[in-house]
């Protein structure tokens, strides 16, 4: 769920990045598995003019005080940091 999560934000360009900067999102999803899943989205200025999108996903139980926690981030010139 994280890794398609950032796979939507990385078809969108820095400027779309930058304008989420003021955005948090939390999504309840239903898994594969049939589990309710939290997914918490948002974005941060990761200095320099980099954009670091997190997408952070637990399943209400022991995770919730360890999620899954996925990020990327994308420079001024809308390339991504390997």
């Amino acid at each position: 769920m994280a890794e398609e999560r950032l796979a939507e934000w990385r078809r969108l360009s820095y400027g779309e990045w930058r304008v989420m900067l003021e955005d948090k999102e939390l999504r309840q999803v239903v898994g594969e598995d049939g589990k309710r899943y939290s997914v918490a989205c948002y974005a941060l200025d990761d200095g320099d003019g980099r954009v670091r999108m997190v997408v952070a996903v637990d399943d209400g139980g022991w995770s919730a005080f360890v999620p899954l926690v996925r990020h990327e981030i994308m420079n001024p010139d809308g390339t991504f940091v390997e």
